[in-house]
């Protein structure tokens, strides 16, 4: 039989071990610990959370969060994968949306975290370094998918991000679009063309727009409407007809009279106006895949124009790893988006 004092000695183990072992629980993650507003807004593993409705910042930027689905229909395809510098502070960061190439008929997100081949991994470093969120969605593919749909994909995923920037640590006012080949013609698009309705699509978020401040094209298509033509001249030749890698895209022979207008239709060089965001372009002089009358024509479309557009050539082929290696592009790639986003 206990004494009253033994008792009491008693009661005191018990709460001081459950007080232990709440603060153990929540250092461990388990029943007490609460999750903060970054852990419980968004997707930080594949496929395990729907869209974040949590508007407040986190307290933390979470370096990396994988496949989020940006349009909540749970397709691989509408997911992307977000990543956030470390050690600069909380944010909120200006953000690059990079959009994959492949010909619009493959490709994948992850290609920027890869080190081998092209080495776009070097680039993403250096934008994360400098203080530059990164974004990289997936969008459909060719023949599957035809133009509209992809375009449509890569502006319901710059919506996602801006409708979600409190929460993912982003600037909403802050964000540009950047793209290499096929991606760099899709992201362009999205960024020329932010007032038109049928070209944005209706994915996903709607109360807010896909507009940036300023796009980056690497070795890109810019006309589809002119595209066999310039490949002739350079390199004697392409694939023509519908057959081609943008015939697939507009499902129809760009070259016939009757798909001539869903090639401009499809083309960015087509959006340039007074009002066209900062562009920036880097493309090669051996390119046989976006030729170099690509980018030079959409340059001097957009000067005509009255825009901001800066062009710079390299003595190389399409997708050369030196797009992203390169210290004379990564500077010039830099104090660009410092200038026209960051401010």
């Amino acid at each position: 039989m206990q004494t009253k004092g033994e008792t009491m000695k008693s009661r005191v183990l018990e709460i001081g071990v459950g007080a232990g072992l709440a603060v153990l629980l929540a250092a461990c993650g388990g029943p007490q610990a609460q999750p903060t507003p970054a852990a419980d807004s968004a997707t930080t593993q594949s496929g395990s959370q729907s869209p974040a409705q949590n508007s407040q910042a986190p307290a933390e930027p979470v370096p990396e969060r994988l496949d989020i689905d940006y349009v909540g229909d749970g397709a691989d395809e509408h997911r992307l994968d977000l990543f956030l510098p470390t050690g600069q502070g909380p944010g909120p960061f200006p953000l690059v949306t990079w959009v994959h190439g492949g010909g619009w008929k493959s490709g994948d997100k992850g290609d920027i975290g890869r080190a081998e081949d092209i080495r776009m991994v070097e680039t993403k470093q250096l934008l994360l370094d400098r203080g530059y969120a990164v974004a990289a969605p997936n969008y459909r593919l060719a023949p599957g998918a035809t133009f509209p749909a992809p375009m449509h994909d890569v502006a319901a995923s710059v919506r996602y991000l801006r409708a979600h920037a409190a929460e993912l640590g982003l600037d909403p006012q802050r964000f540009a679009l950047m793209g290499d080949s096929a991606g760099a013609h899709l992201a362009a698009m999205t960024a020329l063309a932010p007032d038109k309705a049928d070209l944005q699509g209706s994915l996903g978020e709607t109360g807010v727009d896909a507009q940036v401040k300023a796009f980056v094209g690497y070795y890109g298509i810019y006309d589809l409407s002119t595209r066999t033509r310039d490949q002739k001249q350079v390199c004697g030749g392409g694939k023509p007809g519908a057959e081609s890698s943008h015939g697939m895209l507009i499902g129809t022979d760009p070259d016939a009279p009757e798909g001539q207008q869903k090639a401009k239709a499809a083309s960015p060089v087509t959006y340039v106006s007074a009002t066209s965001p900062a562009v920036i372009l880097f493309s090669g002089r051996k390119d046989c895949t976006a030729p170099y009358p690509q980018p030079e024509e959409f340059h001097q479309a957009l000067q005509k124009a009255g825009a901001t557009s800066e062009l710079t050539f390299i003595d190389t082929e399409h997708a050369d790893p030196q797009f992203w290696t390169d210290s004379a592009i990564h500077d010039k790639l830099i104090a660009f988006l410092d200038r026209h986003v960051k401010g």
